[in-house]
């Protein structure tokens, strides 16, 4: 059950927010719950009546997950009223959590609760009645940090070689096959379609409409591509006007009684297709014999082509055949540059390949692996570490408050978040002891992450040790980080080390992309490197 709050809260690890009229607090049920429990969540709100309250919703508690959202109780005291809305939460992985700051709108103004910290414990298990297995040994881990380039270059190479065999197949056998009847003269094929036409049948069932539309299609497509533009598109009469032009101008040779017959051909079509008046039977088959007699006296009646002709029709044959003969040889020229390329492009990819990843691929680490590592000291209590670049100082004011604290304050950095690898290096002395403990400074990074416009921030910690014995805290997990001026939203992985002593602290942030298995492997190298400069202390 939920706890119900009325008057003040009572929960542990509350924060409370106030501005003019309006009072909004937070807080949780436990600081520490174990895998899987529910931890209670509650916002309260107090204020004046007739204002518009907006509670967060979705996902703005990840990484913890929200397992319900109750309704809102509301508590009327006179002109003011108390709101609570309560939720419940849990997390299914053992670590510190912190609750991220949530927003609630009233009316036209914006709160921002606190983060709170929660702490996420195993379940000890009672092995006692538990059937205990025999234990196996350990078992080797497949080393996925590098990719093996070599094997994906001759991957590439195979696939280029299949493909340029696959274009060349196609090329030589997977062209269309062509239909003989198509290499056939126009007079051929149209005597042939003619001789297709289903006469019987369709005069049989009296569909001389449909007979004479294919009889005079048929011969005005002759005619249009052979003798008469536009024959397709004339009427009977334009189309006998035509021939009988052509028959004057000398273009072909017909008699003036095979124009006749054709003639009447065609009026027998036209009656049949727009009045429905068919001739009989006999008349219908004759006008197909009329029209086929009159394309081959059209053939015939053509003027032969003179020498000249003939001469340009090879001269024309000829040059496309070249101009054929000369695209094959273009072809197999610009595939044998383009293999060239392949093979020069790949050499090069072999020789460069975390340089050409890390630019194609955008993953940071991939070139941090080539560079020359650098081993140095930073800061004051000196903690000294290897990096693929010499750290650059950023100049840090100390002011106010912090100078009655702090002797010093230095930090070092090496690129930024928005380039997808991040090295901070920050060492702190104190003019006297303070008190600074390891796990004060772990309880800051989930704020330091939350000031960088960090989301979704997941944090875990374990202890550390330095190889000189050196003993801290590491802190790691994963965040969302908007890159500026961009609609992109990038999610990281972290590690910090943080070391605390009598007069001073260090810390080492390293950020990177998720996914990138070269910058977890740089991570590890520059983690593994750290020793803290006792003579400093």
């Amino acid at each position: 059950m939920l706890l119900k709050l009325v008057g003040c809260l009572v929960f542990f690890g509350f924060s409370i927010h106030a501005q003019n009229q309006f009072q909004v607090r937070n807080a949780i049920d436990s600081t520490s719950i174990k895998i899987g429990s529910v931890v209670n969540y509650a916002i309260q709100v107090e204020g004046n009546k007739g204002k518009n309250v907006v509670f967060p919703e979705g996902e703005s508690f990840s990484p913890l997950e929200v397992l319900e959202s109750f309704k809102i109780d509301t508590l009327d005291e006179g002109g003011r009223y108390r709101l609570l809305k309560q939720y419940a939460l849990t997390q299914f992985d053992s670590g510190h959590y912190y609750i991220p700051r949530q927003k609630v709108i009233i009316a036209d103004k914006t709160f921002y609760t606190d983060s709170l910290a929660l702490e996420v414990r195993d379940v000890v298990v009672d092995t006692s009645k538990t059937k205990l297995y025999d234990i196996k040994g350990i078992m080797p881990e497949d080393d996925h940090s590098e990719t093996d380039w070599m094997t994906i270059v001759y991957w590439i190479i195979g696939g280029i070689l299949i493909v340029a065999l696959v274009m060349f197949l196609v090329w030589r056998f997977g062209q269309k096959k062509v239909d003989p009847e198509s290499l056939l003269p126009i007079y051929d094929k149209t005597l042939l379609a003619l001789d297709r036409v289903p006469t019987e049948s369709l005069l049989s069932e009296n569909k001389y409409k449909e007979y004479y539309s294919q009889l005079t299609d048929i011969a005005k497509k002759y005619l249009e591509e052979e003798l008469a533009e536009h024959a397709l598109e004339s009427t009977t009469d334009e189309l006998i006007t035509a021939l009988n032009l052509k028959v004057k101008m000398g273009d072909v040779a017909l008699k003036k009684e095979a124009i006749a017959e054709f003639q009447n051909a065609l009026q027998n079509a036209d009656y049949a297709k727009f009045a429905a008046i068919n001739p009989s039977l006999e008349t219908a088959q004759f006008d197909k014999q009329v029209i086929a007699n009159f394309i081959q006296k059209i053939n015939e009646g053509k003027p032969e082509l003179t020498e000249e002709q003939l001469l340009q029709n090879e001269t024309y044959r000829l040059e496309q055949e070249a101009k054929r003969k000369r695209k094959r040889q273009n072809s197999m020229i610009i595939a044998g540059v383009i293999a060239l390329l392949a093979a020069v492009l790949s050499y090069f990819a072999v020789q460069n390949l975390n340089k050409i990843t890390g630019l194609v691929l955008g993953k940071a680490g991939n070139a941090l692996l080539d560079k020359e590592w650098i081993t140095s000291t930073y800061g004051v209590p000196g903690i000294s570490l290897s990096t693929p670049g010499v750290l650059t100082r950023n100049p840090v004011k100390i002011e106010g408050q912090q100078q009655q604290i702090l002797s010093g304050n230095q930090v070092y950095l090496y690129g930024e978040l928005k380039s997808k690898f991040n090295i901070i290096v920050n060492t702190l002395s104190f003019r006297q002891d303070v008190g600074y403990t390891v796990e004060q400074g772990v309880e800051g990074v989930f704020k330091q992450i939350e000031q960088q416009g960090g989301t979704n921030i997941l944090v875990k910690n374990e202890d550390f040790e330095t190889l000189n014995g050196t003993k801290g805290a590491k802190v790691f997990g994963s965040f969302e980080y908007p890159i500026p001026e961009t609609d992109k939203t990038i999610k990281f992985e972290y590690t910090i080390l943080i070391f605390a002593e009598a007069q001073g602290a260090q810390q080492v942030f390293v950020f990177y992309e998720q996914g990138d298995k070269a910058s977890q492997k740089v991570m590890k190298r520059i983690i593994n490197s750290v020793e803290i400069n006792k003579s400093d202390n």
